[in-house]
């Protein structure tokens, strides 16, 4: 029987180096957070929403390099590791109460 710690895996994932980001300058972290981040989870977003003076043309260069480097790669691993956990079969688990 395979037993899963949830919360051991995720901190195994959050602590992999391949899934750590690289530093971003302020720029590059408000584009990352306020525009990606949002975009990415479905969130609709309007120019009115963002802060152009938050951020400048190199930063919009970084994120870009960013995605196509990191962020495919991770969404890579990301997605193996779910289809890993989705062919685990479901165990009954009894709990003990003290």
């Amino acid at each position: 029987m395979i037993t899963v710690s949830v919360k051991k895996l995720v901190a195994a994932i959050e602590e992999a180096g391949a899934f750590n980001l690289p530093d971003m300058t302020d720029g590059t972290r408000y584009l990352y957070d306020n525009l990606y981040g949002k975009l990415s989870c479905g969130i609709a977003m309007g120019l009115s929403d963002i802060n152009f003076g938050a951020f400048a043309l190199d930063d919009v260069d970084a994120i870009r390099d960013l995605h196509s480097d990191v962020f495919e790669a991770n969404e890579y691993k990301a997605e193996m590791i779910t289809r890993s956990l989705q062919g685990l079969p479901p165990t009954v688990a009894a709990a003990a109460f003290v």
